[in-house]
C-alpha cells in the first residue's frame, strides 16, 4: 500500500472515530486505570504533543522514533515520538509537535501535512497530557538530531504493528514501589518501546487493523 492510499484510508477511518482507551490500554502497565477528563483537569497537567510522522521509504510507509538521552526526568532513556511541552510561543499543539520535531530530528518546517489527531493520553508520572498528531510527507527527510535530547533516531515500517511477533513483555519495577511487574511493549530495531509511546502505537495499530478488515470485506 503506497502512502497516498494509506493516508486516504487512514483519514477516512479516523473520521469514523479513533479507538481511544480501548486500544491504548492493551499496551498499558497492569493495573493502570482509565483517567476521566474531569480527573485529568483537576491535576492541571502540562499540555504537550508528539508527531506520528508518516513518510515513504521505497514501497513502505514508515514513522520515526527517537531514543531520548539519559536524564533525571521520568522519561530519560526511553523511546518516544518527537515532541514535547507546549510553549507560550506555540500557536497550538500541532505547532508544538512540528516545532519539537524540527528541534529533535531536524524535520524541515512546512514539509508535513496534518492528517488528524489520535486520542489524548495522560501520563501520571510526569503529569503531562499528550496530544498525538498524525502528519505525512512525500519525502523521508534524513534525521538531524539534537544530541542534548536525542541519542539516536530510527524509522519503523508501520505495517510491522500488525505482526504479533513484535509484541513482547518485560519485567520492570514500578516507579513508586519497586515491585516487578510485566510491562507490554513492542520490539523495534532491538529497542523496547513501552509506556505512552507503545499506547500511542497501539491506537495506530488498531486503525491499521480496521483498514485491513474493511479492505477484506470490500
Amino acid at each position: 500500500m503506497n502512502i497516498n492510499e494509506l493516508i486516504r484510508l487512514l483519514a477516512d477511518e479516523m473520521g469514523r472515530g479513533v479507538p481511544g482507551w480501548d486500544a491504548q490500554q492493551l499496551m498499558s502497565v497492569r493495573g493502570r486505570q482509565y483517567t476521566t477528563d474531569t480527573e485529568i483537569e483537576a491535576k492541571n497537567p502540562r499540555r504537550s504533543s508528539v508527531l506520528v510522522w508518516l513518510f515513504p521509504i521505497n514501497d513502505t510507509v514508515c514513522t520515526r522514533l527517537i531514543l531520548r538521552t539519559e536524564y533525571e526526568g521520568v522519561h530519560g532513556g526511553q523511546v518516544s515520538f518527537p515532541g514535547g511541552a507546549m510553549e507560550e510561543s506555540d500557536v497550538d499543539l500541532w505547532h508544538t509537535a512540528i516545532r519539537e520535531a524540527g528541534e529533535e530530528v531536524g524535520l524541515p518546517p512546512g514539509k508535513v501535512e496534518k492528517i488528524g489527531g489520535l486520542s489524548p493520553l495522560y501520563i501520571p508520572p510526569s503529569n503531562f497530557l499528550v496530544q498525538p498528531y498524525i502528519g505525512m510527507s512525500h519525502t523521508a527527510y534524513p534525521p538531524v538530531i539534537d544530541p542534548v535530547e536525542v541519542q539516536c533516531a530510527f524509522d519503523m515500517n508501520v505495517q510491522c504493528l500488525l505482526d504479533p511477533g513484535i509484541k513482547i513483555t518485560r519485567m520492570m519495577p514500578r516507579r513508586n514501589t519497586g515491585e516487578m511487574v510485566p510491562v507490554p511493549g513492542y520490539s523495534v530495531n532491538r529497542y523496547f518501546v513501552w509506556g505512552a509511546t507503545a499506547m500511542i502505537l497501539s491506537e495506530l495499530e488498531e486503525l491499521l487493523r480496521r483498514i485491513n478488515n474493511r479492505r477484506v470485506k470490500d
